[in-house]
């Protein structure tokens, strides 16, 4: 591995050309995952389309970033690509300074240098997953399926490795069932909500690098993934809601992690577990944002998406009738009217109201046990499915 060497001038995996039949460019930065290696790169050995058919393997490449290990990974590693030859695995290593030894540095410059490697082959889908993690045989291909019906990017279905979610300490298995209940019935309630017909139910709430692929040109528009040490995976997403992307929560693509309860950041899944460890059977302990206050929220939003659709044809008078019962009192002002002319995307202007705290707030609203707000959530769907029915019925 090579010396420490701050603001490389080398590219990421420069010495290898890309194949002029590759759609798909896979990114995976490594450190220290000789235990999962193995069988996250086994998981793209036999990828199939949804008939069973083989993909062809000339169809994708797989980036494998090894940085600061002090493991075997990168022999093992090595060992795959021996075993492999037909597949296209290239493997990087390289000792990063402190301050780019993070996976907002590292997932940034990979998803750059997949992006720039595509473009040669006049674009494609830069893919992402982690080493801890193994990938559904169809994944390629369902990922595909979901941008060839219109997604500019794809959140696949994050699930845990079988065997070690049978062997989870029980309390543990019991917060992360009811967090997963929770925040797949707040996708439910928002996709009911907003009726978005690019991410409609069936959906999840996942749109994380253990599971994201995203088109060239949409990460192009979107000007790529923002400067941070990490959560690099939610800034991203919030950077493609401000230009309106079409990110896809699909159920049909999965992949599965480990239940590690020791990760390499205070922040993610790994941490998230620790926290459920550390509560034990303390339930009533767990607090989380209230059914009325996110009904509030994605009602709001689609009310100020309504507003955004009449862009072309709504004069200011009756903007500020629309919009008065959204915004709180002192906000009301022309300003309001021009940052909404002014904004080249709805999540743009959207991220502007927010950021500015003008919205009539939902925090009037208490947190809530997660065990009444799921219960609240389940009515709540449920009434909106009803609505829902009642409409189509009439058609």
């Amino acid at each position: 591995m090579t010396e420490p060497v701050e603001n490389s001038q080398t590219p990421f995996f420069s010495q290898y050309e890309i194949l002029p039949s590759i759609r798909f460019s896979i990114i995976i930065p490594v450190k220290d995952e000789e235990e999962y290696i193995l069988k996250t790169l086994s998981s793209f050995a036999d990828q199939v389309d949804i008939y069973g058919e083989a993909i062809d393997r000339n169809l994708f490449e797989i980036l494998v970033f090894a940085n600061n290990c002090s493991d075997n990974s990168g022999q093992l590693i090595k060992k795959f690509q021996l075993d492999n030859p037909d597949l296209n695995v290239y493997l990087e290593e390289r000792t990063l300074i402190k301050a780019q030894a993070n996976i907002g540095y590292v997932r940034r410059k990979l998803m750059e240098c997949a992006y720039g490697r595509l473009i040669k082959n006049g674009g494609g889908i830069i893919m992402t997953t982690d080493g801890d993690t193994s990938v559904a045989p169809d994944w390629l291909h369902q990922t595909s399926l979901e941008i060839e019906k219109g997604a500019d990017a794809v959140g696949g279905r994050i699930l845990l490795h079988d065997d070690e979610f049978e062997s989870m300490d029980e309390s543990i298995r019991l917060h992360h069932l009811k967090d997963e209940k929770y925040h797949l019935l707040i996708a439910e309630l928002e996709a009911k909500i907003s009726n978005c017909n690019f991410d409609p139910v069936p959906r999840h709430h996942q749109h994380f690098n253990g599971s994201f692929a995203i088109t060239t040109d949409c990460y192009q528009r979107s000007g790529g993934v923002p400067i941070v040490e990490q959560l690099e995976d939610c800034a991203f997403f919030e950077r493609l809601k401000t230009i309106d992307a079409k990110v896809r929560h699909s159920c049909n693509v999965t992949v599965h992690t480990s239940a590690r309860c020791v990760g390499r950041t205070k922040v993610g899944l790994s941490y998230q577990l620790g926290i459920w460890k550390d509560l034990g059977e303390s339930v009533d302990d767990y607090l989380v944002e209230s059914c009325d206050a996110i009904t509030m929220r994605l009602t709001q939003k689609k009310s100020l998406m309504k507003l955004w659709k009449m862009k072309n044809d709504i004069n200011e008078a009756n903007f500020n009738r629309e919009i008065r019962g959204i915004l709180l009192p002192a906000f009301f002002d022309r300003t309001i009217y021009k940052s909404f002319l002014r904004s080249s995307y709805f999540g743009q202007w959207y991220e502007e109201l927010v950021n500015k705290k003008c919205l009539i707030q939902a925090d009037k609203f208490s947190a809530q046990t997660i065990d009444k707000a799921i219960a609240n959530l389940q009515m709540k769907v449920q009434e909106y499915s009803d609505h829902y029915l009642s409409q189509t019925s009439i058609l």
